[in-house]
Formats: structure tokens, C-alpha cells, sequence
């Protein structure tokens, strides 16, 4: 391990924010993170995984800790039905384990140029397995746990745990890991095989949806906030009973709004842009205007998606 100090945690965010971690390692296998992870308890250290550094927001203050840099890599198929027609597998059905360090984007080409089934739609989604285990990730109706057969951890005590989907407690944005603090090592997902030209057509057009509906490319950590309860979008009469956010933030005319360097999209509002001066504090700051003003002009409280470091 080659333990950093001081390194700022703005160049390994999406948002390209957040002030500097005591201690700071990259982990590039599956022992190199336990190994990490071991160092933190035994040495009495707070620590926390990063994967790709999306849906995040680090305080301009930083991180009094280790930050484990998650790059592990392997992706592989670890069992599958099927058999063999004229010397090649013949896939019905794979189960494919990827360590949490894999992007998620890296798992669903794999998975697309295998031509197996149920990652297509959540092509375009930033971040690592890991992260979007963690988070239970979602595209439109689908979820991130949906075809995740068990996930592997190891406590922070350095206990390796397995669970099944069912022990994941998997939800809209939620996971058992919200609770237990354990780091995700690995995912393995069920996938069934499917015509592969057509899951490309399935993949690009998810790709160009979030292009066409979403500010990509700008610094950014995703959704700010979590979509709204039935219950207020039934209240509130939304157009097909939308439980977007964006949607609230938009009426209350905060589109553009700006403190500082930080400022609401125009493309998509719930969505909050650095300008590339912006600190940490002004989005803080346009989190709390954006509450306020979505409450008093719809009486609903919102709440955040990211997560503050």
C-alpha cells in the first residue's frame, strides 16, 4: 500500500469539489482493499470507499480520515447454463461477478458484448458497481439490484460477509450497506441471454436519452434530490403523476438560479452545476434556497439524494 497525505479530493469527484483527505490510497485488487480497510480499523483510523466519485459532495473542509480510492477491475462469468454448438458456449442464462471498483459502464458493455440480458437500460450510468450496489442506482423503472444475485463485503471490523438479494433490503436509493457501513468487494448478477444487436439499440438509446434530458459533461454529482412520495405527486396533480423533483424546481422558477460558482441547470433542474469556480459551501448554500422555495410554494419537503462527505 502507498498510503498519500493530503490529497484533494476535488480531482476525484464529478462535482470537482471537496478539500483534502489526511490519508488517501488507491486499491487496484481485491487484497488491496481489504488490505485498506484492515489498515483503517487496526489503526483506528475513519475511512471511506470512493468509487467513481459520483453522487457525492465533500465539504471544503475534506476528510479527517483515509480515503480508499476503489480501482479494483475483474469482471468475469462465474456460472452459467447452457451448452456448446459448434464449438462456442451457448449462453441461456450467466451468472457475472465484477468487483466494486468496476465502472458501471465497463460491467453493462461486458455484459452487452456477452449478449446477455438486464443491464441494457442503465447504459450512461456514472460511477462504479460498487457505488450503484451501495445506492441501489436507477434509470427510469429500473433498478441497479434487480438482477444481483449476492454481493460480497467485508466489515469494518475485517469480516468477509456474503448476502443474497433478499438480505441486500434493496429499495428506491436504499441498501442494507446505508446501515451496516460494510464495503461492497463484489457484485454477481443473473443475466439471460438476449439477441445482441438489439440490446445496443436497447443500450445507445439509453445513452442518448440521458444525453437529450441531462446535462452530462458539465461537473456535476447527478440528481441533488430524491424524487418526490406518490402521495405529494397525487396532491400536487403532476402531469401523469410525475414524482420528479426536477419538475417541482422548475415551477418554482429556480432554474439558473446561482450563489457563487454553483448554479441550477437548465436542462435538467435537479441537477446543480460548478461553474468551475464554485466551493462546496455555494452548494450547500443553493441546496438550502432550493428546499425553502419548493416548500413554501408546493408544502413539500424534498430531500437530498448525495451524499455529504
Amino acid at each position: 500500500m502507498q498510503i498519500q497525505k493530503n490529497i484533494e479530493l476535488s480531482k476525484h469527484t464529478y462535482f470537482r469539489l471537496g478539500g483534502p483527505a489526511d490519508y488517501f490510497v488507491e486499491a487496484t485488487t481485491r487484497e488491496e482493499l481489504i488490505e485498506s480497510v484492515n489498515y483503517a480499523h487496526t489503526n483506528n483510523l475513519p475511512y471511506i470507499v470512493l468509487g467513481g466519485g459520483s453522487n457525492i459532495l465533500v465539504s471544503d473542509a475534506g476528510f479527517r480520515g483515509l480515503v480508499i480510492k476503489n480501482k479494483t477491475s475483474s469482471v468475469k462469468i462465474k456460472g452459467f447454463a447452457g451448452g456448446v454448438d459448434k464449438g462456442r458456449i451457448d449462453l441461456k442464462e450467466a451468472i457475472v461477478q465484477a468487483d466494486s471498483g468496476v465502472t458501471a459502464n465497463y460491467l453493462i458493455r461486458y455484459t452487452l458484448d456477452q449478449g446477455l440480458a438486464g443491464l441494457e437500460d442503465m447504459l450512461g450510468l456514472p460511477g462504479t458497481v460498487g457505488g450503484a450496489v451501495y445506492n441501489n442506482s436507477h434509470h427510469l423503472d429500473k433498478l441497479w439490484g434487480d438482477h444481483i444475485v449476492e454481493v460480497e463485503t467485508i466489515s469494518p471490523t475485517g469480516e468477509i460477509k456474503k448476502y443474497t438479494q433478499k438480505e441486500c433490503q434493496f429499495d428506491y436509493d436504499v441498501s442494507i450497506f446505508h446501515k451496516n457501513k460494510e464495503t461492497i468487494l463484489s457484485a454477481s448478477f443473473q443475466l439471460k441471454s438476449g439477441d445482441k444487436e438489439d440490446l445496443w439499440k436497447i443500450a445507445n438509446a439509453a445513452v442518448k436519452r440521458r444525453a437529450k434530458t441531462q446535462p452530462l459533461g458539465a461537473p456535476s454529482s447527478g440528481c441533488i434530490f430524491k424524487n418526490i412520495p406518490v402521495a405529494d405527486a397525487m396532491r400536487l396533480g403532476t402531469p401523469n403523476g410525475t414524482r420528479s423533483v426536477g419538475y417541482l424546481i422548475d415551477k418554482a422558477g429556480l432554474k439558473g438560479t446561482r450563489i457563487g460558482g454553483a448554479y441550477v441547470s437548465e436542462i435538467h433542474a435537479n441537477f446543480i452545476i460548478n461553474d468551475g469556480t464554485a466551493t462546496t459551501q455555494d452548494v450547500f448554500d443553493l441546496i438550502a434556497q432550493i428546499k425553502t422555495q419548493v416548500k413554501a410554494k408546493f408544502g413539500v419537503d424534498i430531500t437530498e439524494e448525495v451524499f455529504v462527505i
